[in-house]
């Protein structure tokens, strides 16, 4: 469904008709330019499901009476789910123009793929709304008090999976809500590769201890100094995805299928997504010496014993020394953990945001940039979309990590002498059915019985 609203400029009093396409997200921002004075008319959208509603609010703008014949100065279709066309003057989008919703199912190719996207979008806007809930399990566990963060825990998995005996099954509670919240709908055919997190357990433990050891005595690189680097990019990536949806749908398309210069987003702008991006990169950057020094291990038995690299990283203390670009370009995919985190980033282009070296051209949703400052005569450019793809890229790359992380926090316990206990499922489930091992477990982890509670 299509539903036509029209606003009117405060600054210029140009008229912008908004041709909304209703999708089944509650609420979504909307971000559209002015197409006379350039002002930005911002504002929210929301949608009653059960009992058919609109409500619109704008800032800049006022929302006028007209019909949908009515001519205006501008049009612009808008999504809170796909991309949309940019902006036209008010003849050119007709009533007959394919939807978003119609234009995205064809270039997803397969309904299976629009259908997967619903539900990973269902997902997340589940996990934003259950957010406080998780967020006050994080905040107890890092201030270790056991009590009320179990309690909490108890509030949103069952009881009879997540018991919480010991610090080992608490630490696997607090896991589950990057699985279930974010890596499940972002990144969920990384829980069941086989080289990601149980072969972490089996690699030389001296080797794994020491660098645990050399991690946890080395400022803003300890294991729960990371972790917390990771719970505030949860809370960041909360505020943003709304902004993010269009750039999302993209991954179930095909990339040839995308035409940047004709379209466009109209959740977000630049503005909305580039602290989120800037702190991704930041955090990112961080955490690629656990795969960096997994590798090592792994194939070299050393956390220490980097190959060849052309950033000139050949040791931990000089990771710990390097700027954040040369540890990037210590991806590597003939290695293992470091070919699975799969990154995609304009090093370029973060250079130039950190000089303040960046326009947005908002008609465009062109970032223009200039690559190198000796050189300011030369410039690039990127789409907005483009650069949302990029944020999410590094985001779930830092889910991915966070799956490294979380088993040398277990070998961390592990060395401290905390012993994995028993498997109790209740009297009665066992009685149900026997759980086979390639079954998903039923603490709802979406890990296999056999890579879950079926391993200890």
């Amino acid at each position: 469904m299509v539903y036509n609203e029209f606003i009117k400029c405060e600054v210029c009093g140009c008229v912008t008709r908004i041709r909304l396409q209703v999708g089944w997200l509650d609420e979504h921002p909307i971000a559209v330019t002015c197409g006379k004075c350039g002002i930005s008319l911002k504002g929210k959208v929301k949608i009653g499901q059960e009992i058919p509603e609109l409500k619109f609010k704008f800032e800049n703008a006022e929302m006028v009476n007209a019909t949908p014949t009515t001519l205006p100065d501008y049009v612009v279709e808008c999504s809170g789910e796909f991309p949309t066309i940019k902006m036209c003057e008010g003849w050119v989008l007709q009533d007959n123009f394919v939807t978003p919703f119609i234009r995205y199912q064809q270039k997803m190719t397969d309904f299976n793929n629009y259908k997967d996207f619903g539900r990973r979008v269902a997902t997340l806007k589940h996990t934003i709304n259950i957010w406080p809930q998780y967020k006050r399990v994080l905040q107890l566990y890092k201030g270790g008090n056991r009590e009320y963060l179990i309690q909490e825990i108890k509030k949103i998995f069952p009881e009879d999976f997540i018991m919480c005996r010991n610090e080992l099954e608490i630490i696997r509670a607090v896991r589950m809500i990057e699985v279930h919240g974010f890596l499940l709908p972002l990144k969920p055919e990384i829980i069941s590769l086989p080289e990601i997190g149980s072969s972490i357990l089996k690699l030389e433990k001296e080797q794994i201890n020491s660098f645990i050891e050399y991690l946890n005595s080395h400022d803003g690189y300890g294991l729960n100094q990371m972790q917390e680097q990771i719970n505030v990019l949860l809370g960041e990536f909360i505020e943003t995805f709304p902004y993010l949806v269009p750039a999302f749908s993209l991954q179930f398309c095909e990339e040839e299928n995308i035409d940047f210069e004709t379209e466009g987003t109209t959740t977000s702008t630049y503005d909305d997504v580039k602290q989120f991006y800037l702190d991704t990169y930041e955090t990112l950057g961080n955490l690629l010496i656990i795969p960096a020094a997994i590798d090592n291990i792994k194939n070299r038995d050393d956390a220490n014993n980097f190959i060849n690299n052309d950033a000139g990283i050949v040791s931990l203390d000089k990771f710990i020394t390097s700027s954040k670009a040369h540890r990037f370009r210590l991806y590597n995919t003939n290695e293992i953990y470091m070919r699975t985190i799969d990154v995609r980033y304009n090093q370029k282009l973060r250079n130039a945001i950190g000089h303040n070296d960046v326009e947005y051209e908002t008609s465009t949703q062109k970032i223009i940039y200039i690559p190198d400052p000796r050189k300011r005569e030369k410039k690039l450019s990127e789409y907005l979309l483009e650069f949302e793809i990029e944020a999410l890229s590094m985001f779930k790359t830092v889910l991915v990590i966070s799956e490294y992380l979380y088993r040398l926090r277990e070998l961390e316990l592990l060395s401290k002498g905390v012993k994995p206990l028993p498997v109790e499922f209740p009297t009665k489930e066992r009685r149900k059915e026997k759980i086979y091992p390639n079954e998903k477990c039923p603490c709802g982890s979406g890990l296999k019985y056999k890579k879950c509670h079926g391993r200890i």
